[in-house]
């Protein structure tokens, strides 16, 4: 973008009095009239500038691209659309592929898809092992991470002169800001309304169907370390909360090192005794597996659930409900309808 300026320049023009100065009385008594001594003042001229330069010979002042914050408070500046972005976090490039837009280099995730037009992208390592010789390497005008995993990146990147976005998602509201915001990245601004626009109408024609119900739900976490339970702060809330459901652990005591996590155990569990229990498997799938038999089916409390006599205990996707789905807010929405008002929505497949 470029700033128009308005160039003026006044030229006043005086009329030199070819004579002293005599009394004004003696001129009109001598004269018999009146004249002004002075003229008005050139109007402006369009032509130069207050420096007499022409407009051609002035250089215009070029905005930067474009400037944002980052989630963690840091003021991100770049002077050109950038052509080369490493992507470090899935949700992120997902969603850069979902608006139109090509990634130069990626990260591996285990457990999470990879958008079939990104499969080919060079790799970088895992989301938790970034090769920073790879990065580098790939010559990114912009690398995207996440605030959790790539604080200790930014230092050595910026130092070699690359931009680093440390970006989160929380909400669908965030997510659509969010791809607003890529698509600028991309270069795909004109496409981004209607997508989101037929976005919008896919996910109200689905809560429009819901019949008013308020059945409970528990998320787990089950990761190599451990299980736990969300009560705040990601998607998969979300989406069970836009389909009526109730989270049986907002209410729950948080974890110490993290707010949006409660402690598991099978006694809070017994004690909350959901209508549905939904499983969300960190990391690869056998070890979640392994992990969900050895802590909660073998325990003998885990069969006088509700949840578990009904046959409401569900391993989710990770790539709908572990990461935010971005563009697919949709699928995941349906897919959990489905698993909750098959009357309604039919059978998931």
């Amino acid at each position: 973008m470029y700033l128009t300026f308005k160039q003026r320049k006044r030229f006043p023009r005086f009329v030199a009095l070819s004579s002293a100065i005599i009394l004004c009385a003696f001129i009109l008594s001598a004269c018999g009239g009146h004249e002004s001594t002075s003229t008005e003042a050139a109007p402006p001229s369009s032509e130069t500038s207050q420096t007499g330069q022409s407009d051609s010979n002035l250089t215009p002042i070029e905005e930067d691209y474009i400037t944002f914050q980052d989630s963690t408070g840091r003021t991100i500046t770049l002077k050109e659309q950038p052509k080369r972005v490493v992507v470090l976090s899935p949700e992120f490039l997902d969603l850069l592929n979902a608006v139109g837009g090509k990634a130069a280099g990626r990260m591996e995730a285990s457990g999470v898809s990879i958008p079939e037009e990104a499969e080919s992208v060079s790799s970088v390592g895992t989301v938790s092992q970034i090769n920073l010789e790879q990065v580098v390497a790939l010559s990114p005008d912009l690398v995207i991470g996440q605030p959790r995993f790539h604080k200790e990146l930014v230092q050595s990147l910026e130092s070699s002169g690359i931009p680093v976005a440390l970006m989160s998602l929380s909400d669908y509201e965030d997510m659509k800001s969010k791809a607003e915001w890529m698509s600028r990245i991309a270069g795909t601004v004109e496409q981004l309304p209607a997508k989101l626009q037929a976005l919008d109408d896919r996910v109200n024609d689905i809560l429009a169907k819901l019949p008013g119900e308020s059945p409970t739900f528990i998320n787990l976490n089950v990761t190599p370390g451990g299980i736990s339970i969300q009560k705040d702060g990601t998607s998969g809330l979300e989406i069970a909360k836009m389909l009526g459901l109730t989270n049986a652990a907002g209410e729950l005591e948080a974890s110490p090192n993290s707010p949006t996590t409660s402690p598991y155990s099978m006694e809070t569990l017994v004690k909350q005794n959901p209508d549905y229990v939904f499983m969300i498997i960190h990391g690869q799938k056998a070890v979640g597996d392994k992990k969900i038999q050895e802590e909660l089916e073998s325990n003998p409390a885990w069969s006088s659930l509700g949840a578990v006599k009904n046959q409401k205990v569900i391993v989710v996707p990770s790539n709908l409900f572990l990461t935010n789905p971005g563009l697919h807010y949709d699928e995941a929405l349906v897919y959990l309808a489905k698993l909750i008002y098959p009357e309604i929505f039919g059978d998931v497949q």
